[in-house]
């Protein structure tokens, strides 16, 4: 007979397997670019991140509302370091993702330790969660961060709070506050872990944990202009936003059970839910088989609750509190759907799958260490393979394009890469596709920028000047759709129209960085040297890569 493994080996082996099939399922995202949202909102393009400041840190994302200072301090050290290198950001979240899935793990052999094989049943839901392919979003699109973050200080306090470490617990979930608004689900998640194990803490611990949500509550009213949910949300993102609350929830529902799909079948998955992908009911007949499987799901919770069944009470409510803000139930969100908000709701999932798997465990322990191995190997190679979507612009949105042909958004996205790629007629045959479906501002505007590379100025005017009479202030492309028409005007010799709209865009946004170069060219072609130098200077500041500062900077030094 062998030597028995001790404990600690035998711990140390598991840690090791589960880097080992974070690393395998998402190590080949090393190899991505910024894509989507890390270039227009995020990180590229946010002043947070190139340029922080306290203050800044602090504020409301200019273009989302979110409020995410931790999150975006990360962000801003990356770029610190690594002057915009995109795998440099990528490795953060893959080490973000392994430690989540490491935190996960110790989390539930806490709650199932001194039951049998607890160890087993937790062990087998962690690698489930290191390698599920929903999770993509979350770990392969740098922008994904926030769900990360999130999630390990979430758990990393509810791990302390159950060690009866009070004040390193609230620090984490202060930190998890501030890295995504979905950790105020904290407190209901404690009193459901200490209800099912039967160790109430005292309540002045709860009462604290309380106070810590009201502050926070009251400071995120105050820095989002007097209110806690998004101020406005464009329908395209969110056709949900703006109508009544009850067709709003009863079509949520039928959302939520997407998700649910999605985590038992992940075969087709999309970075773009937004309009018309998913149909919206109005009748209820259509929306009631949803609200009725929620009822009995929701039902079956309660009572395993009631039973103190510790496993199901526990998935069932990590899976409804991860998503209790996100699922445009209580309060409409900035999107209709997307997979990156599944990422801390499948800890729950997955251990419901850990339960029917130790189920059968307990009667078939080959075969259930057999369908184990092979189902971890098929979801890490699914995993693999849809990482490859997210290696940059090109590859996301084409595969955007087979996955959600149903998007307005998905279409205007696919004509950016047909511009980019001078395939001008396929670039119009999405433009007009994606107006057919939903005439936006940002889409009309990009076709009419097209239409300008050109030459055919008489019609990109039209579009153009028609997409800024549609839009205001708030929405979150204003800023370039004014800039690109003071190029339009530029290009046609009409200097002073596009001063005077420069002079107002940099007024009311003077972080654009693109404002300012264009306004130092209008300088630099009038003689207005200093003016074109000043302007330039602020451009190349706020924005170092902008190619038009870059390129009018080399001029004006070869002509002093």
């Amino acid at each position: 007979m062998g030597t028995p493994i001790s404990d600690s080996v035998r711990e140390r082996l598991c840690v090791g397997l589960l880097l080992a099939v974070a690393a395998f399922a998402y190590g080949n995202t090393l190899l991505s670019d910024f894509t989507n949202d890390d270039i227009q909102l995020y990180v590229i393009r946010n002043p947070q991140v190139t340029h922080p400041s306290l203050r800044a840190l602090f504020s409301p994302n200019k273009f989302t509302g979110v409020f995410r200072p931790v999150t975006f301090s990360t962000f801003a050290l990356d770029w610190r370091i690594g002057q915009g290198y995109a795998p440099g950001f990528h490795v953060v979240n893959l080490i973000l993702h392994a430690i989540v899935t490491l935190l996960l793990y110790a989390l539930l052999q806490k709650f199932f330790q001194g039951v049998n094989q607890g160890s087993a049943l937790a062990l087998a839901a962690a690698l489930l969660f290191a390698a599920h392919p929903i999770h993509t979003e979350a770990v392969a699109s740098i922008s994904g961060r926030a769900e990360l973050l999130g999630a390990g200080f979430l758990i990393a306090a509810w791990l302390l709070h159950l060690n009866n470490r009070e004040v390193p617990a609230l620090f984490c979930f202060v930190l998890a506050l501030l890295s995504k608004e979905s950790s105020i689900v904290f407190l209901p998640l404690l009193l459901l872990g200490d209800y099912l194990t039967s160790s109430w803490k005292s309540i002045f611990r709860y009462l604290r944990t309380a106070g810590i949500t009201l502050l926070y509550l009251a400071v995120l009213w105050k820095v989002r202009g007097n209110h806690l949910g998004m101020g406005y949300v464009f329908f395209l993102d969110n056709p949900l936003f703006g109508i009544p609350a009850g067709p709003r929830i009863l079509n949520a529902l039928g959302v939520a059970w997407k998700y649910i799909g999605l985590q038992f079948y992940p075969g087709t998955l999309s970075s773009d839910y937004s309009y018309n992908q998913i149909p919206l009911y109005s009748a209820w007949r259509y929306a009631l088989p949803a609200a009725l499987a929620t009822a009995v799901a929701v039902a079956g919770w309660i009572w395993a609750v009631w039973k103190r069944r510790r496993g199901l009470a526990l998935a069932g409510g990590i899976y409804m509190a991860g998503f209790a803000v996100t699922a445009n139930i209580l309060m409409p969100i900035g999107t209709i759907m997307g997979e990156r908000l599944a990422y801390f709701p499948s800890a729950g999932f997955c251990l419901l799958a850990a339960l029917a798997w130790n189920w059968l465990r307990e009667r078939q322990q080959t075969l259930a260490f057999g369908i184990l191995a092979v189902l971890i190997a098929l979801l890490g190679v699914r995993t693999v393979v849809r990482n490859r979507d997210w290696k940059d612009n090109d590859t996301l949105y084409s595969a955007q394009l087979r996955n959600a042909p149903d998007s307005a958004k998905t279409h205007e996205n696919m004509a950016l890469v047909y511009m980019n790629h001078k395939q001008v007629d396929l670039a119009r045959k999405e433009f007009e596709t994606a107006l057919r479906i939903y005439p936006d501002p940002h889409t009309l505007a990009s076709y009419g920028v097209l239409e300008a590379s050109q030459g055919n100025y008489q019609e990109a005017g039209r579009k153009m000047e028609k997409a800024f009479s549609m839009v205001g202030r708030e929405y979150f492309a204003y800023d370039e759709i004014a800039v690109n028409l003071a190029i339009l005007y530029i290009q046609t010799n009409h200097m002073d129209g596009a001063l005077d709209l420069l002079n107002r865009e940099i007024a009311e946004s003077p972080e654009y960085g693109r404002a300012w170069a264009n306004r130092a060219v209008i300088h630099y072609k009038r003689g207005e040297t200093a003016a074109a130098r000043a302007d330039v200077q602020t451009a190349l500041r706020l924005d170092p890569t902008n190619r038009v500062a870059q390129n009018l900077m080399q001029l004006i030094t070869r002509s002093e």
